[in-house]
């Protein structure tokens, strides 16, 4: 991706924001008085663009519904992390009561678009000067809906069945900035649970525990902007649980109040269920902000970040905000890393290093317990715990590690040319792409990748170990 050099791609992306899009979770609505017996899962994805650093990029969703017939496979509001898209799955919800039939095409609609970005070009962009980062609102709010073609899409009775969502950024617009969403966006039916489906609905969701109920084997997970009802099974996995918090894993584990990072399944019925719970927190009394570190400052004992997701809403703070972290030297704040786990595999960070200030750098992913606002935009540290970054390259040497190169302007401008992506066997590096499923050997030199995974300062370059990448069509 390199540095930004045209404005086109951003004015794409926020007119992507405003009128296309991406997706998370809620509930779906009434449904056509012409009741099936059949559901759809409405899931989404992004092909991020190119020559761009987002930081976040947010849109709320508010209807989706299949033509024709104008059933409805959701309604409601709920906000969406576009910049998590690049590597996850976002669930949108389980539609019930769809009748069978072919339909042709789905409408989705949308709001209050924001995005955060980084200008590493050398003229402003719009009101962001050089060197700035910028929310920068939507260029038009005139068409907030768009239709896109489905071929081949039939539901069959009493049968659940899926639609993955791709909106691709670079394509969506033309150089006079006009939208062709046809080109921008596609859509791919896909079976929950079956070959090739998305393998989790969404990944490292933060949140607090609610609702816990043992006898139903069903808990609720909320945080600053989606709200999910989850089931238990065999399936359920427990890691960094502590034996004085629950002396065997499983269900007795959860407590209300909780903070757990989760993963989220579909299943076969369209239900989704708590496939991957990791400990993170004993109780909520502070709020974890987790965000992208923008630049350090070690003299200051500080570092920037942009909020990208919170546990729980805060007072004066947002998602897409651009806040400084204020950390202590004595006694050092403590500094940890989130309990890394390929699927449901724990996975070791031996010979990696992230216990001090010395090991912050740009680009990584951090969650910050907040011990309280010290003054708007400055919050104070309990912890430093480094999370999985999320970024799009190119494949510049092959397995078992992969080189990345052509990176996104946030790592070029500040030096950073190259990140060596460690992938894994035991556990195995999770790899996807949309509609089919691939394995290591599958990712070739030159080719566009997302990949995740916690990013690690590592005499002077910087290596992510990789626990999924995506191959970009």
């Amino acid at each position: 991706m390199n540095r930004i050099r045209l404005i086109g791609p951003i004015f794409a992306l926020i007119l992507c924001l405003a009128l296309a899009g991406c997706g998370s979770n809620s509930q779906f609505g009434s449904q056509p008085s012409n009741n099936g017996n059949s559901s759809v899962v409405l899931a989404m994805t992004d092909t991020p663009p190119s020559l761009v650093t987002v930081l976040s990029a947010e849109v709320t969703l508010t209807g989706a519904t299949l033509a024709p017939g104008n059933v409805a496979l959701f309604s409601g509001s709920t906000s969406v992390d576009l910049v998590r898209l690049q590597t996850d799955i976002a669930y949108l919800a389980t539609a019930a009561n769809i009748p069978a039939g072919n339909y042709t095409s789905v409408t989705l609609t949308f709001a209050n678009p924001s995005l955060t970005i980084e200008n590493d070009t050398a003229s402003a962009i719009g009101t962001c000067a050089v060197a700035a980062i910028c929310t920068m609102p939507p260029t038009t709010t005139a068409n907030l809906s768009t239709t896109i073609p489905l071929t081949s899409f039939s539901i069959a009775s009493a049968a659940t069945t899926g639609l993955l969502i791709d909106v691709n950024l670079d394509n969506l617009l033309s150089a006079s900035l006009g939208a062709d969403f046809s080109l921008g966006t596609t859509v791919t039916p896909f079976t929950p649970a079956g070959a090739g489906a998305p393998p989790v609905g969404a990944e490292d969701v933060v949140g607090q525990v609610t609702n816990v109920s043992a006898s139903a084997s069903t808990f609720t997970l909320t945080n600053a902007t989606a709200s999910y009802s989850l089931k238990m099974d065999n399936t359920s996995t427990f890691l960094g649980f502590t034996p004085t918090a629950c002396a065997t894993a499983g269900f007795s584990c959860l407590q209300d109040n909780q903070i757990v990072s989760v993963d989220i399944g579909i299943r076969a019925d369209g239900s989704i269920v708590a496939r991957n719970l990791v400990f993170e927190d004993a109780d909520s009394s502070d709020t974890e902000v987790e965000g992208m570190i923008t630049s350090t400052n070690v003299g200051s004992q500080q570092f920037n970040i942009v909020i990208q997701t919170m546990s729980a809403q805060v007072s004066g703070l947002s998602i897409g905000q651009q806040i400084t972290v204020q950390y202590t030297a004595s006694p050092q704040t403590p500094f940890d890393i989130d309990l890394l786990h390929s699927d449901n595999n724990a996975r070791s960070t031996s010979g990696f290093l992230f216990a001090a200030p010395a090991d912050l750098v740009v680009g990584q992913q951090v969650s910050i317990r907040r011990n309280s606002t010290l003054a708007p935009g400055l919050i104070k540290a309990d912890r430093v715990r480094l999370r999985s970054t999320r970024l799009t390259a190119n494949v510049s040497s092959g397995l078992p590690n992969l080189g990345l190169n052509n990176l996104p302007s946030l790592f070029s401008a500040h030096g950073v040319t190259l990140v060596t992506a460690q992938t894994s066997l035991t556990p195995p590096t999770i790899y996807f792409e949309v509609g089919k499923s691939i394995n290591s050997s599958d990712i070739v030199i030159g080719e566009q990748v997302s990949v995740r995974g916690p990013l690690f300062n590592v005499s002077g370059g910087r290596t992510l170990l990789a626990t999924k990448a995506v191959v970009k069509p």
